[in-house]
């Protein structure tokens, strides 16, 4: 691989990123001198002979990681959404002395005496509440580094960190070559049978795009949902739903090419030992140490109890399922590749919609008109386009973000179609963070990534409801940046905000993407602009809790399978996957299900003993969107005491401290309950 260091380097600005400059051989140069200065200061630090103050080294070390944090997001953001040999390269030579240096950093008993001397300085207590909880929070990370170890365990707990890093970037590489790997290329229509037009677009797109004539479809979530949702051909169903579950494993039609399975269970085995250093009974207790939720015993139990309200309607949803499908002729019961291409056939039946029906009234361009008016009446904030940014892909948008007064305050990149070498899924990043330090002002900058269909020559991006609802919840991610207050980059934001909480904005977000007020603001149809009918209003509303049951376990199941994993060693993973799906689910597997295998949360996006936080923050998230309702949808009053007691403290002080300060009580199962139909 080829680099550059020069002072030139372009990953090396203090502004926004130049992506028209930046190419892969600026990588690991740019890293490298950012490291290099880091490294420098900490050496200061360490050798000083005074007491330290709070400028020598919290002020000096936030200056000194933002720069670092402004070169590796972009890297790392360039890495998911252009993610070409050359950059996978340039990555994988910039995660080595990337983790060394954090090991290094969080082992530094020098560094760590010197925020031990500022904890117990008399006046701490003068220091704003962004020193201190920096402070706090460095603390705690020291320890969890292993700092206090003696030399041969430090080195083994650094040498841990090095190796999950480096298996965690090949789980995701594995991942998305997987996802690419397996296609199928269609001549005629008619193989194609029931996919409506919006759906055949997309993948004569994708064969397009791969210099093929007729239709291609990949596992990509777009092209995999297309086919399980609407293909008529079982055969076809049953061939995708079994390549899409066994990606990245030892089984299907790429069995053993790209396998994670071995991966997997080093990392499991690294994760437990690492904990035990620590003198953590498992992964999973360690990583709880800094969560609201006190144990995996809590956890648990919250969990199972959620399993147990909803078991018995998953069940009776189920068998309404199987028993419409066998009205129809199907085989019954109904198989994998079965359950959402008649759940959507019964989803039209009962309520009258489907997904195809409900797109025209979801044009991207208008939802997001949609999503901005939100952030316009509750928190003043005015996205304004600006074209002079520089972007990665033609199709990427940059927002400046203005207040009220018109001043500025952030900026937000949307990169929002699916596309060959870019990550799946849906995400928030980020690419500024908001710094304030003497007369060095930076404002939040946020990447909001998706992979939706891309408009087709003759049509714009249409969105399904359920796209319109993760647009909604990303969106509520960035709000979190983009409304801090907070002046120092490790405490503002959604940094350093506790794991089962940080999903609160997000999902509370959600809740105007199914508001009847705010979808009569932006549901217009495509060509006549008329408004969603009243009567698929109320069936959208009635949609939102369409096999509610079943879906509520599906994410229970995920959630105890990730806390089992991270709690108990030396299992199986996919024994206790079958296990966990046996004590849970209502819905069928296959033998060859190797879903973990391609669970990129747990093993490459930092969900590791976590995954329950959906559900933790989502109860939280429902509770607070209840208060809106009572407050005001769009009520500014409303907004602005959420923005000021949530969205813009941070990690400034506890959860549990802004929730009680927002909402004045605990919060209740109910709200969460009524959003999946279950009766509480």
């Amino acid at each position: 691989m080829k680099t550059r260091q020069d002072d030139s380097n372009p990953l090396l600005d203090a502004g926004l990123p130049r992506f028209d400059a930046i190419g892969p051989e600026h990588a690991l140069p740019a890293l490298e001198q950012r490291l290099q200065t880091y490294r420098e200061l900490i050496e200061r630090i360490a050798a000083q002979t005074e007491a330290p103050d709070y400028a020598g080294v919290v002020e000096a070390e936030t200056l000194a990681d933002d720069a670092l944090s402004r070169t590796w997001s972009t890297i790392s953001h360039l890495h998911s959404v252009c993610n070409t040999p050359e950059w996978r390269e340039a990555y994988q030579a910039c995660l080595e002395p990337l983790t060394r240096f954090h090991s290094e950093r969080g082992q530094n008993a020098a560094l760590f005496n010197a925020y031990e001397q500022l904890a117990g300085r008399p006046d701490l207590g003068e220091q704003s509440a962004a020193v201190q909880a920096t402070i706090r929070h460095e603390l705690v990370e020291f320890r969890l580094s292993g700092v206090g170890l003696p030399a041969p365990e430090r080195a083994r707990f650094a040498e841990i960190s090095l190796r999950l890093s480096s298996l965690g970037n090949r789980f995701g590489n594995h991942v998305l070559d997987a996802t690419e790997a397996y296609s199928e290329t269609f001549d005629n229509a008619s193989d194609l049978a029931g996919l409506p037009a919006g759906e055949l677009a997309l993948l004569a797109g994708m064969a397009n795009q791969a210099g093929k004539t007729g239709w291609m479809a990949n596992l990509s979530y777009p092209a995999y949902r297309a086919i399980i949702t609407h293909a008529d051909d079982r055969a076809l169903r049953e061939r995708f739903h079994r390549a899409y579950v066994s990606r990245a494993s030892d089984a299907g039609p790429d069995g053993g090419r790209f396998d994670n399975s071995p991966l997997v269970a080093e990392m499991l085995s690294l994760r437990h030992e690492q904990a035990r250093l620590l003198d953590y009974a498992s992964h999973a207790r360690m990583r709880l140490a800094k969560r609201m939720a006190d144990s995996p015993e809590s956890v648990e139990r919250f969990l199972l109890d959620l399993a147990g309200r909803a078991r018995d309607q998953a069940g009776q949803q189920l068998a309404e399922l199987n028993r419409f499908a066998a009205e129809l002729g199907a085989e019954t019961p109904l198989a994998p590749w079965d359950i959402a291409y008649y759940s959507e056939k019964l989803r039209e039946r009962t309520l009258g919609i489907n997904e195809e029906k409900l797109k025209p009234w979801f044009e991207l361009g208008r939802v997001f008109d949609g999503l901005f008016l939100v952030a316009r009446d509750l928190f003043g904030l005015e996205f304004l386009a600006d074209e002079s940014v520089h972007t990665w892909h033609p199709d990427v948008r940059y927002f400046r973000v203005v207040d009220a007064a018109g001043e500025p305050v952030a900026g937000m990149f949307l990169d929002l179609y699916a596309r060959a070498r870019k990550s799946g899924g849906a995400w928030m990043g980020v690419c500024r963070s908001r710094l304030v330090i003497g007369d060095q002002h930076q404002p939040p900058v946020a990447y909001l990534t998706c992979n939706f269909a891309p408009p087709a020559a003759d049509r714009p991006s249409l969105l399904t409801h359920d796209d319109v609802v993760t647009l909604f919840h990303e969106f509520g991610h960035c709000l979190h940046h983009l409304l801090t207050r907070i002046d120092l980059p490790g405490v503002g934001g959604i940094s350093g905000v506790e794991w089962d909480a940080v999903e609160l904005p997000s999902q509370l977000l959600e809740g105007w993407a199914w508001a009847e007020r705010s979808l009569d603001r932006y549901a217009r149809h495509v060509e006549t602009g008329e408004p969603l009918p009243r009567e698929w209003l109320s069936a959208l509303k009635a949609d939102r809790h369409f096999q509610g049951a079943i879906a509520l376990l599906r994410q229970i199941e995920f959630a105890l399978i990730d806390l089992r994993l991270h709690e108990h060693d030396r299992l199986d993973p996919l024994a206790l996957m079958r296990q966990v799906h046996d004590e849970i689910a209502v819905t069928p597997v296959t033998d060859d299900n190797r879903f973990l295998m391609s669970f990129s949360h747990l093993f490459d996006g930092g969900y590791a003993a976590g995954y329950y936080s959906y559900l933790w923050a989502e109860q939280l998230a429902r509770d607070a969107f209840d208060w809106f309702t009572e407050q005001g949808l769009f009520s500014r009053k409303a907004g602005q005491h959420l923005a000021r007691e949530i969205l813009a403290v941070g990690s400034s002080r506890p959860m549990a401290e802004s929730w009680q300060a927002f909402r004045g009580r605990p919060a209740r199962l109910e709200p969460l309950l009524d959003a999946y139909g279950i009766a509480a």
